[in-house]
């Protein structure tokens, strides 16, 4: 008997007059839920497709400054709250799961006609930490979903890696395309903090050929004063 079957044999006989057998009730109808579902609420467990409805209501919106040579871009939320919960829950806890309605979400508001799907390079030594490279694998399911490919021709020129850097450090990072790039291209990051790498990114692709750049990230650092300031 299948997993599924012992947890539905099992809930059929339970008295659900007995409040412990309501609750091993409720947790094998759970693990039942989260068998046939694939998978649980990143954020806060329960059954569900990666993100629970709750959780996806609790969203906040980004709010982002306009970026140097890219023409639009789009954010799911804000790195806040449930939002910062659930990209770290995805990045650094490997809960893929949540991937799929993530890129759902954002896909109707990218260009429809796309040559190329770009992903920010990843620093090599945090990929082998957490197991994946979570900007690739996005680039990959957007792709998927705009019908067009994934090109890598993006490196970064200083090798440290930006997490936990400031605004000054990130303005100093420096990136450049090792191969030519089609007109019409999505790049894509997994959060954005000042803007910079994006900036960095979309100005090396411009010099390789791209003239209409997008971007798309999973969630942005709430907007302070001073990055307001930068980008006026």
């Amino acid at each position: 008997m299948t997993l599924v079957g012992v947890c539905r044999a099992v809930s059929s006989r339970l008295c659900v007059n007995d409040v412990a057998t309501r609750k091993v009730s409720h947790l094998v109808r759970k693990v039942a839920g989260v068998w046939i579902l694939g998978s649980e609420c990143v954020v806060c467990g329960v059954p569900a497709r990666g993100v629970c409805g709750s959780c996806t209501n609790q969203l906040e919106p980004p709010v982002i400054p306009p970026l140097l040579a890219i023409e639009s871009s789009t954010v799911l939320c804000s790195y806040e709250g449930v939002g910062a919960q659930l990209v770290k829950a995805v990045k650094y806890g490997n809960r893929r799961q949540a991937i799929t309605p993530m890129v759902q979400a954002l896909v109707p508001s990218l260009p429809t006609e796309v040559d190329a799907v770009i992903p920010v390079p990843s620093d090599p030594a945090r990929v082998r930490d957490r197991g994946y490279d979570l900007t690739a694998t996005l680039a990959k399911r957007i792709a998927s979903r705009v019908e067009s490919v994934v090109l890598t021709p993006l490196e970064r020129v200083t090798a440290s890696a930006q997490t936990g850097q400031g605004r000054v450090a990130r303005q100093h990072v420096q990136y450049r395309a090792y191969d030519s790039v089609p007109e019409r291209v999505i790049l894509v990051d997994d959060v954005v903090t000042t803007g910079a790498t994006a900036v960095a990114c979309a100005l090396a692709l411009g010099l390789a050929g791209a003239r209409s750049i997008s971007f798309v990230a999973l969630a942005a650092t709430p907007i302070s004063k001073d990055r307001m300031v930068a980008a006026s």
